[in-house]
């Protein structure tokens, strides 16, 4: 056993073989995640869906900085995007969210390819860095990191129990990295088998990332946003509606045990052929594979029409007695057809036009429905506050629950922007 690795064999095998015994079953894992995926893809029109996108930006950030071991309250974040507070105690929190969101917003715009696997990592890191404060890029020896640069040459690191590889040696292992998974992207593109390879090949990447651990810091957000940039680019959540960071972070004990199982030598004989263990790799990609399945179809269901009417119904009808029932009706309506515009507000509710503007303008302050201009057509908005009733355990409910006094900050930035259009970014 080396002290640290220094040659690219040493971390094989990269990939399940397609002649190896569990092959056939991860392969039917990755049938089942896309499907499931493409079902929620297929229930919601594009407007419905570019507001749950942006919800699950949110809960990426929420639950991939939890696993980290710091909890962005969804509040924080949601202020953080805003600008609402400047309370000294939560600058470094929504710092950190901002820059989580901002780097995952960048990545869902890039392609991967062999030629571009490593520029993205390095820009996901940078993206991501520079939006943090000095304070959170400095490192246990004082010196601070710099944003998008790979571990220099006199920094070695372990990671629990694991030497990750040498830092001079670093270029050989991600040349073989960006070699083998970067093919594995592009033969993505063919459909059929090679899309569930490439599935099935993105999360063994997920660990062998980790286990490269490239950067001084920030390796395991790099990781989880990369792992989400593969699997759209193999057709799976090409629309963002579900997050594979909550499945790890509501299972982070099992996800960093797998992780770390996976660090492992090869066990004997029949243990694959590489340096690390064939069957370790094989059991993280089963269970990675069997969360995401669980977490596509758990937002599957969430939006189930029948269900979410109901919920909706009873929010605007047994929670919001400050809102008129109606407002139920202009809800559902920008869910089911994605937009309306404005002037149709009276006759979805049967109000009068002016309590039907009214009316609209309570749902548009709250974020129940936006817009992107100020008389532009609606779509529907999830914002934090109705989460606990909308969509239930989306969140800990604890940490969904928020004061008077924030909702009415929330509030008035949002009509701030509504008034004040030209100064939204």
């Amino acid at each position: 056993m080396v002290d640290f690795y220094d040659d690219p064999v040493q971390m094989e095998p990269l990939v399940i073989d397609g002649s190896r015994p569990v092959y056939n079953s991860l392969i039917g894992l990755a049938h089942e995640l896309s499907e499931a995926s493409a079902c929620l893809d297929a229930t919601l029109v594009p407007s419905t869906a570019r507001s749950l996108s942006a919800l699950v930006e949110n809960m990426n950030c929420y639950y991939s900085n939890l696993i980290e071991g710091h909890k962005t309250l969804p509040i924080d974040i949601e202020a953080a995007l805003q600008q609402a507070t400047e309370r000294a105690d939560q600058k470094d929190l929504q710092s950190l969210a901002f820059a989580h969101i901002e780097a995952d917003r960048w990545a869902r715009q890039q392609r991967l390819t062999e030629d571009t696997l490593r520029p993205f990592l390095l820009d996901v890191h940078r993206v991501f860095c520079q939006h943090l404060p000095e304070d959170l890029l400095r490192l246990s020896d004082d010196s601070i990191m710099t944003p998008g640069e790979f571990r220099p040459t006199n920094k070695e690191v372990q990671v629990g129990r694991h030497l990750a590889p040498k830092a001079e040696t670093l270029g050989r292992f991600l040349e073989r990295y960006t070699k083998v998974y970067g093919q594995r992207l592009e033969w993505a593109k063919k459909d059929g088998i090679s899309k569930l390879d490439g599935i099935v090949a993105a999360f063994a990447a997920h660990h062998r990332l980790a286990w490269i651990h490239p950067f001084l810091d920030g390796n395991g957000r790099v990781a989880r946003i990369t792992l989400d940039a593969m699997l759209r680019e193999c057709g799976v959540n090409g629309s963002c509606l579900w997050s594979m960071s909550r499945g790890f972070a509501k299972t982070s004990e099992d996800y960093k045990a797998k992780l770390a199982n996976a660090d492992q030598p090869r066990m004997g004989d029949l243990d694959g052929r590489g340096n690390l263990s064939e069957k370790r790799l094989a059991e993280f990609i089963e269970y990675s594979l069997r969360t995401a399945v669980d977490q596509a179809k758990y937002m599957g269901s969430m939006f189930a029409l029948e269900n979410f009417q109901a919920r909706v119904e009873g929010y605007f009808n047994r929670v919001r007695f400050d809102l008129k029932p109606e407002s139920a009706y202009l809800f559902l309506h920008a869910f089911r057809l994605g937009e309306f515009e404005r002037g149709e507000a009276s006759r979805i509710t049967g109000l009068s036009e002016r309590v039907a503007r009214d009316v609209l303008g309570r749902l548009l302050a709250e974020g129940l429905l936006l817009s992107d201009t100020p008389k532009g057509r609606v779509r529907v908005g999830f914002p934090v506050h109705a989460l606990g009733s909308l969509l239930p355990n989306l969140y800990p409910a604890g940490d969904v629950d928020i004061t008077p006094e924030q909702l009415r900050r929330l509030i008035g930035v949002a009509k701030q922007k509504i008034v004040k259009p030209s100064q939204r970014t």
